[in-house]
This record gives C-alpha cells, sequence and structure tokens, in this order.
C-alpha cells in the first residue's frame, strides 16, 4: 500500500515538472522571438544558458541566466525566464548581473514571456514592468556608447567584500532552487520555483 501511494506520489511531481518545462521552454521561445522580431537583436548577440562561475568565500560554482545579450562586445542584458511568481526573481537577478562577470550588467530583466520586471541593475532601480519595455537594440547600442565597463570594472569597487559576498550568496542561494529533472529519454532539463 505504501509503496503505491509512493509512486502515485512520484507520478505527480513528475507530470508537475514536465508541465513546467513545457510552459518555461513556451517562455524562452516567446521570448526568443519577441528579441529578435521585435527589439532587434541578432542572433549572435543573444547568449543562450550561459555559464558564469562563481567564487564564494568556501567554494566555486557554475551559474547559468536563460539569456545574456551582448551589444558592440559588451554584456549589457540579462533576462530570467520563468513561469510564475517573477516577481520572486527580482534580487536574484540584480545580484547576478552584480557578480556574474568582470562587471556589473547594467540591466536585468525576470519575465514570464508576458509581464516583466526591468532594472538598471547597477542602481537596483525598477525601470519597467512590461515586455514592451525590454530595451531595443538601438537602445542598448546608445547606452553602450556612454558605458565604460571600466566604469564598473568590478563589484568590488562599488560594494565592500561582505556586500559583494552576500550577493554571490544570493545568487547561490537561487541556484540551489532550480533543480535539474531527468526527463524519460534520459536529457536534463532545469526547472524552477
Amino acid at each position: 500500500m505504501e509503496n503505491k501511494r509512493e509512486e502515485i506520489i512520484r507520478q505527480k511531481i513528475l507530470e508537475e515538472d514536465k508541465r513546467e518545462m513545457i510552459q518555461l521552454s513556451g517562455i524562452r521561445m516567446k521570448v526568443w522571438q519577441f528579441l529578435t522580431e521585435e527589439k532587434g537583436y541578432s542572433a549572435e548577440e543573444i547568449f543562450v544558458d550561459p555559464e558564469f562561475e562563481l567564487i564564494l568565500s568556501d567554494c566555486t560554482v557554475k551559474v547559468s541566466i536563460d539569456f545574456l545579450i551582448k551589444v558592440s562586445g559588451t554584456d549589457l542584458l540579462i533576462i530570467r525566464c520563468s513561469p510564475t511568481s517573477i516577481e520572486s526573481w527580482e534580487r536574484y537577478i540584480i545580484a547576478f548581473a552584480r557578480v556574474a562577470g568582470p562587471y556589473q550588467i547594467p540591466f536585468g530583466v525576470v519575465t514570464d514571456g508576458i509581464k516583466a520586471r526591468i532594472f538598471d541593475t547597477i542602481n537596483g532601480r525598477l525601470i519597467g514592468e512590461k515586455i514592451e519595455e525590454i530595451p531595443s537594440r538601438e537602445e542598448l547600442l546608445r547606452f553602450s556608447r556612454d558605458f565604460s565597463r571600466r566604469s564598473f570594472p568590478t563589484v568590488t569597487s562599488p560594494l565592500s567584500s561582505e556586500r559583494l559576498e552576500r550577493e554571490k550568496r544570493i545568487v547561490y542561494a537561487f541556484e540551489g532552487v532550480k533543480c535539474t529533472v531527468t526527463t524519460p529519454s534520459g536529457s536534463s532539463e532545469h526547472t524552477s520555483e
């Protein structure tokens, strides 16, 4: 009796995970099309699932984000897709932008494909709430002319080492929320929440 119950629970969890993976895949496709067709980015400027190395005081971990947009050779925008509760990922996107690379990535977005939370990550300010308000290629190109990576060479400059470590810990904690689910075919997919 107990084994049958455990099997039913396991099946329900797998079904929910599969449904969420399908939903997330749809969101990612919609965002990709929106970026290329509406916002003017070329496929070469959009990096899918880029990995970054995060060095914490006691370990080193690989972290990834759904999309990274690089214009004129500079990382300028990161995007995290989530099928639910985009507000719960706000702090993550700001922390990720501050610590993932050798300099702060100035813009971060969390979206469900319809709504979006768009941030000036350097100041931590919300600058938009609709997917249509994601900066276009032209807007980022204009921004990049004034933006110098040397202005924000690392997060250590504007942030204390303690604050920098806290930002990294925020990213690390959220990365633990992403679960790797093995599909029946044996491939791995990432889900969240």
